[in-house]
């Protein structure tokens, strides 16, 4: 591996470990409008 496959392996590393939060609070956040839409 180069410095370039390398470095694209850590930049893609770590936007995943920062989207994958970031995508389950996103819907956790629409599940708790959906639920609290449906109730009023």
């Amino acid at each position: 591996m180069d410095g370039a496959t390398t470095a694209w392996l850590l930049v893609s590393s770590a936007l995943v470990l920062f989207m994958t939060p970031g995508l389950a609070f996103f819907y956790l956040e629409a599940w708790i409008v959906r639920a609290t839409a449906s109730t009023c």
